[in-house]
C-alpha cells in the first residue's frame, strides 16, 4: 500500500513528502526541508545531528546504501571525540534509531537493514 502524500510549502519552495515526514525526491533536500522534518520528529537539530545526517546522506550518495549505525557512530567520534563515537551517544541524538536520522537526511527508508 502506497504512503499518502502532501506539499509542505516553505520559504517558497514546495517538497513532496508522505505522513511519516519522508522526502518523495531526496534530490530536493536542503537546510530548510532537513530542519522542518527535524520539528516534525521533535529532533532539535545541533552541530553533531548535522554532521551525523551529512555523514549518511554523503555515504549514501556514494555507495547507493545507507551506513551502518557503528559507522556512522564512529564518524561522529572521529569528528567530536572518543565520547561520542559510541552507539549510545548515536541513540541520544536519535531516540527512535536510525530510520528518524535517515528520515532527516531526505533519503528512502525502504530497503534499509540493521
Amino acid at each position: 500500500m502506497a504512503s499518502m502524500t502532501y506539499h509542505v510549502d516553505l520559504k517558497g519552495k514546495k517538497y513532496l513528502v508522505t505522513q511519516q515526514f519522508q522526502l518523495a525526491d531526496m534530490d530536493r533536500w536542503d537546510d530548510d526541508i532537513r530542519d522542518w522534518i527535524a520539528d516534525q520528529l521533535d529532533i532539535t537539530l545541533n552541530e553533531e545531528h548535522i554532521a551525523a545526517i551529512n555523514f549518511i546522506r554523503t555515504t549514501y550518495q556514494r555507495r547507493k546504501q545507507h551506513p551502518m549505525v557503528r559507522v556512522v557512530a564512529k564518524a561522529l567520534g572521529d569528528q567530536f571525540g572518543e565520547e561520542k563515537g559510541s552507539l549510545r551517544y548515536f541513540y541520544s541524538l536519535f531516540p527512535k534509531g536510525v530510520h528518524q536520522a535517515v528520515t532527516i537526511a531526505g533519503l528512502p527508508v525502504r530497503g534499509m537493514c540493521f
